[in-house]
Parts: structure tokens; C-alpha cells; sequence
């Protein structure tokens, strides 16, 4: 075991319902005053960036907060990113809330196994009333071998994790993806992307965050349709590499889960067919 140098990354565009108290259980994990802390407003307009600024003069030497204006989480956690310093960077969203040893645990995940390249992190519902869309209860740890097509929703970006080198191999999060953009599934993506780069993976029950997203049944219908989008999206990305053969693998399990759930498979064929065209017009121009 030895000693890990960790970053938190956190961005918000317009999340002042939740961000107050975010960061109040961020200030309240053990350990925090070591935990380097970025947090990156994406172009807010309701006092997000005022909170957060004010949230990091307790700890000026290492918590800073920085804006990023292109819009989507992935332009803000590459900003992050570029801004930070830590051997393992930890990410969560606005809405979630870590528990006291967040911080610790994800320390231990990754002290304990040099080659685990990122995981995922147990998402509680804050909430029970509120849909269970996003969150992951699970209390068993699960290890993916690398070159393996990671599965949708095994990582999820409420609570993840990744070593920089993990990131830096991978090629850092691609930017036509996440929130903010017209496809989710950007902690997939890259997650698809590190394994092939030679990375393990893994689900972590240890570290733990309450998930207080405010959605309910329709609007966790809405939500879901965006995320098949995105989940098209992916799949049409990594048809174009060389581990294509994996991708149709997966495609076809996914097509067999959505099934089995009675759920529709059209968006995902709409998001491939929306990301190749996106692809050819910025080709054309």
C-alpha cells in the first residue's frame, strides 16, 4: 500500500439547488483539508460560481474554483483536469452527496491495485421518492479485465474515479459528450476507451454518494430517452476503431436487456445515426 494524492473535481452549470449543500459534505469528508479540490462552473448564471468561489477560501492553498465557458461536463472536467495535480482524480456531480469516507475509500481502492486504471463508486438515492435512474446500490466490488468493452452504466459519472495516466492514455473525455451537449454517456466513453488502453476497471461499494437528482417518473423517463441517445452515440464512435468486433457484441446485448425490459430500442439507433451526421457536417465545413 502506499500513499495516493488525490483530486476532486466538480462541475455545476446552474446548480444551486444542490451545490451548497455538495460542497458542505465535501468540506465534511475525512480528511479533506488533503484532498485537492477544482471546482469548474460551466457557464452559470444563478450565483453557482459566487458559492463555489466562497465555499474554497477556507482552504485557498488547495481548493480553487475556475469557469469554463464551452459548454458540457466534459469541456469542464478536462478544464478540471488540466488545473489539478492528484495522482487519482475522483468526480462527482453537483447533486450528489459523499459520505465521510469518501475520500479514504477511494484512497484504499486505488493504493491497494497499481494497475486499476478507473472505477465506479456505490450511488445512494437521496431521496426514495425520486426515480431510481442514476443510482447503483449494489455492495458487491466487481473487477473488469482490460480490453474489455465496458458496459453502459457501469460507470456513472455521480461517483467515478480514474488515475491521470489512466486519463492521459485514454485521450481525456471527448467533448461531444455529456451534459450540456447533445449526447450523455461520457464517463462511459472514456471508460470504453481507457480499458482498451490497457487499464483495469472496477465497481467500488466503499465509496458512497447520496444522489439527490430531483427527478421523478416522467421526468426520469425524458432523462433516460437522452441517455439511449447517448448510448447510440458511443456505440457509433467505437464502430469506427479497431475493436469494432466488441463494439457489435455489445450493441447486441444492449438491444437484448432493452428488450427484456420492455424499454425502446430506437434511440439508440437515432443516436448513431445523429452522431455519424453531426461527424460529416463538421467534416464538410
Amino acid at each position: 500500500m502506499h500513499e495516493v494524492a488525490l483530486t476532486l473535481i466538480l462541475c455545476s452549470r446552474n446548480g444551486m439547488r444542490t451545490v451548497g449543500k455538495c460542497l458542505d459534505h465535501i468540506r465534511s469528508m475525512d480528511g479533506a483539508d488533503a484532498v485537492e479540490v477544482v471546482l469548474v462552473d460551466n457557464g452559470s448564471t444563478d450565483g453557482t460560481f459566487a458559492a463555489m468561489q466562497e465555499f474554497c477560501t477556507v482552504n485557498p492553498a488547495l481548493w480553487r474554483a475556475i469557469l469554463e465557458t464551452k459548454p458540457g461536463n466534459s469541456a469542464g472536467r478536462n478544464t478540471g483536469i488540466a488545473a489539478s495535480s492528484g495522482a487519482v482524480i475522483l468526480f462527482i456531480d453537483d447533486d450528489c452527496y459523499p459520505d465521510r469516507g469518501f475520500a479514504s475509500a477511494w484512497r484504499a481502492v486505488f493504493a491497494g491495485d497499481p494497475g486499476l486504471g478507473f472505477g465506479s463508486g456505490r450511488i445512494l438515492p437521496y431521496d426514495v421518492r425520486q426515480s431510481p435512474l442514476g443510482c447503483n446500490t449494489s455492495t458487491t466490488t466487481q473487477i473488469l479485465s482490460q480490453s474489455t468493452f465496458v458496459q453502459r452504466g457501469f460507470v456513472q459519472g455521480s461517483n467515478m474515479a480514474f488515475r491521470r495516466q489512466c486519463l492521459t492514455d485514454a485521450g481525456m473525455f471527448d467533448s461531444r459528450f455529456g451534459a450540456g451537449t447533445p449526447f450523455a454517456g461520457e464517463e462511459w466513453e472514456v471508460a470504453v476507451r481507457a480499458s482498451y488502453a490497457g487499464w483495469r476497471g472496477g465497481y467500488f461499494p466503499e465509496p458512497s454518494v447520496a444522489h439527490d437528482h430531483g427527478r421523478f417518473d416522467s421526468e426520469a423517463f425524458v432523462r433516460g430517452h437522452y441517455y439511449d441517445i447517448g448510448a447510440g452515440a458511443v456505440y457509433a464512435k467505437h464502430l469506427l476503431t479497431a475493436h469494432a468486433p466488441a463494439t457489435v457484441v455489445e450493441i447486441a446485448r444492449d438491444i437484448r436487456r432493452q428488450i427484456r425490459k420492455r424499454a425502446a430500442v430506437g434511440p439508440l439507433f437515432g443516436g448513431a445515426v445523429q452522431y455519424y451526421s453531426t461527424m460529416l457536417r463538421q467534416a464538410r465545413s
